[in-house]
């Protein structure tokens, strides 16, 4: 049960940090975290995209 408890508290730490943020800080993070995994997404999709395609 160590471990789990160190996760929620650590969470519960990341919750309090995330609600003492306004807004605007909140989107520039969201939006950074994004762009972020833009190019990994992007080449997820054309994968899917491209194993659905050589299904038809």
């Amino acid at each position: 049960m160590g471990f789990f408890n160190w996760l929620r508290r650590l969470f519960e730490w990341f919750l309090k940090i995330w609600n003492s943020l306004d807004d605007e800080t909140k989107r520039k993070i969201i939006d950074a975290i994004i762009k972020a995994f833009e190019p990994y997404l992007g080449e997820y999709y054309q994968h899917e995209k491209q194993k659905t395609e050589g299904k038809k």
